[in-house]
């Protein structure tokens, strides 16, 4: 499977909106409730939400294969720290080493602005990303739980690994 990484672009934000929306009513409703996967959508993924993180300097990179997007990935930095904030994979190209690639990218990234790891958190429930997230050389940091509004709460591990 060849795959490209390449930067979002104004003309990409509906695509990985639509790809976003797809990957979570695919994946999360055995994860978080339904209510809580539309306002997860509404917060971190809707278009007017990615174009004010591009135009912030969020890195945000998708994955295509054949020309269509099947994944993607958005990443930042704080100083010496990058949080890789998504790493989403279509359920179809999963176990090809898309997400591979978009985490390395995000890797490569941190190490040119001189950051010793990547970090990112993931749900203690969300059993296939974790282990998807060891296998790249990632490791457990701490528990986290934290408020996040609308009466939800994200009950998540933080995970980092060198680059």
């Amino acid at each position: 499977m060849a795959v490209s990484v390449e930067r979002v672009g104004i003309e990409d934000i509906g695509t990985v909106a639509d790809l976003a929306r797809s990957i979570w009513f695919e994946h999360y409703p055995a994860i978080i409730s339904w209510s809580q996967i539309h306002y997860m959508l509404e917060a971190g993924y809707a278009a007017d939400v990615i174009a004010a993180e591009l135009e912030r300097g969020v890195q945000w990179r998708t994955a295509r294969v054949d020309g269509v997007v099947v994944a993607f990935t958005a990443w930042e930095s704080f100083g010496d720290r990058v949080k890789v904030h998504k790493v989403y994979v279509d359920r179809a190209a999963r176990g090809h080493g898309v997400g591979g690639q978009l985490v390395s990218a995000a890797a490569a990234d941190a190490k040119s602005r001189g950051a010793g790891a990547i970090y990112l958190a993931v749900n203690k429930r969300n059993h296939i990303a974790i282990r998807a997230y060891l296998s790249l050389g990632f490791a457990f940091r701490r528990a986290m739980r934290a408020d996040i509004g609308h009466g939800f709460v994200m009950d998540d591990y933080e995970m980092a690994r060198p680059v």
